[in-house]
């Protein structure tokens, strides 16, 4: 046998084994759990035991015992429960001492019952600072995680109030769409709305006109979220402004001189300088459509500054003609000439403008809604005599079965004009 750290001398040894039984262990066998009461303790003969602990369901490797020390010798000592498991790390053995042979043995062998006293120190001491430490470094996970947490509840304050904001915001974009769409005798006018964000990048106006025509405009701002809601917010004011004052704008003093030539050069001339000339930084520009229609005659003159051709359709035939581009997006350069075209709503024809957000909606595979696909709706409906309101719930239905689960991708805006009547009368 190995004796070490003086745990017990040869002599005394020597004296008590021949009475001694011994334990075979296989290595990986417990010896005693930790709570087990017990009245023997345990001399290490062959091999090699671990003595262990266990904090928050880990197990901690307290000390290795070689050959010649003693285990289990702390609950005969205050009769509590065992403080540790003791497992055999290899196919060891071990001599029992009972009780009454332990306290015989403390008593003729005075350097034992220090050094037994100095192990059980060694012991609590190695146990405290294993717990110590361990307490350190969960406080200072506590501490990073309470920091943590300070962090995320700071940013959730952050999100809500941003949300809260872009709540007032969109509120606010919503109070830039006419509440009312004017609806002239002989003529039906409906419209339609939806943000693919919280704000969106479309508008659409109805401006009534101090001349009595009706201004119809559709617009598309590059980009989504704020920074298209603003540019939005900046063209729907300016365009509606200057539409209702275009003589400042062209030195006309009455409005008999004024006509719909004067109305949409005056206004999109305006509205595109300010643009380019004050925002050209931001690289912003926006397609916009705008109509100025004459409810008596069923005259439209439009600019149609780089938008989706707007659609018309007569009920009577399935044949569509569409209203193309004249000029460039406004907010790309200053001082772009503008031209005026013309074209005449007939009774029964329908007019059908639309944001690209209706067209390049795209379905779960990723495949775009397109243009066909519009055509086809708007020819069912006109071939049905759908009023404005069905044209436009008949399209936003239509897109949204294509579509399906997928979020939207895009802004949606429509806006439909209807001639019902040919003895339409000034507003």
């Amino acid at each position: 046998m190995i004796m070490k750290r003086g745990d017990l001398s040869a002599i005394n040894l020597a004296k008590i084994a021949p009475a001694m039984p011994r334990k075979p262990l296989a290595a990986g066998e417990i010896l005693f759990h930790k709570g087990d009461y017990g009245r023997d303790c345990y001399i290490v003969v062959e091999g090699l035991l671990e003595v262990l602990n266990y904090l928050d369901g880990e197990e901690i490797q307290l000390e290795i015992c070689d050959p010649g020390e003693m285990i289990g010798e702390m609950a005969l000592i205050d009769t509590a429960p065992r403080s540790a498991t003791v497992r055999a790390l290899t196919d060891s053995w071990v001599a029992i001492l009972n009780e009454e042979d332990f306290f015989s043995l403390l008593r003729n062998d005075a350097t034992l019952a220090v050094e037994m006293l100095r192990r059980g120190t060694e012991r609590l001491r190695v146990t405290a600072q294993i717990l110590i430490g361990r307490l350190e470094a969960q406080n200072a996970e506590l501490s990073q995680a309470n920091k943590e947490l300070k962090q995320a509840q700071d940013e959730l304050i952050y999100l809500n109030r941003i949300q809260e904001e872009m709540k007032v915001a969109r509120r606010i974009q919503k109070f830039f769409l006419p509440r009312k769409l004017p609806q002239p005798e002989g003529w039906e006018v409906a419209a339609f709305n939806r943000g693919a964000q919280a704000i969106g990048g479309d508008f659409f106006d109805c401006i009534e006109l101090l001349s009595g025509q009706l201004g119809l405009v559709i617009a598309d701002a590059c980009g989504k979220g704020v920074p298209a809601a603003l540019f939005v917010a900046l063209t729907r004011s300016l365009i509606h402004a200057s539409s209702q004052a275009p003589w400042v704008f062209r030195e006309k003093q009455t409005l008999d001189l004024l006509d719909s030539d004067d109305v949409l050069i005056s206004s999109m001339w305006f509205t595109n300088d300010y643009i380019a000339r004050e925002h050209s930084e931001s690289n912003m520009f926006i397609t916009t459509f705008y109509g100025v229609l004459d409810v008596q005659t069923g005259r439209l003159t439009y600019i149609n500054a780089g938008h989706n051709p707007p659609m018309i359709v007569n009920a009577a035939g399935p044949e569509l003609r569409e209203l193309d581009g004249t000029c460039l997006p406004l907010g790309i350069i200053e001082n772009m000439t503008f031209e005026t075209v013309s074209t005449k709503l007939e009774p029964g024809e329908t007019f059908v403008s639309f944001s690209d957000g209706i067209t390049e909606a795209m379905n779960g595979d990723g495949d775009l809604y397109g243009e066909d696909r519009l055509r086809a709706v708007i020819r069912a409906q006109a071939g049905q005599s759908a009023q404005a309101q069905q044209m436009v719930d008949a399209i936003v239905q239509d897109v949204d079965a294509y579509v399906a689960t997928a979020p939207q991708s895009d802004d949606m805006t429509i806006l439909v004009v209807r001639r019902t009547s040919p003895n339409a009368i000034m507003l």
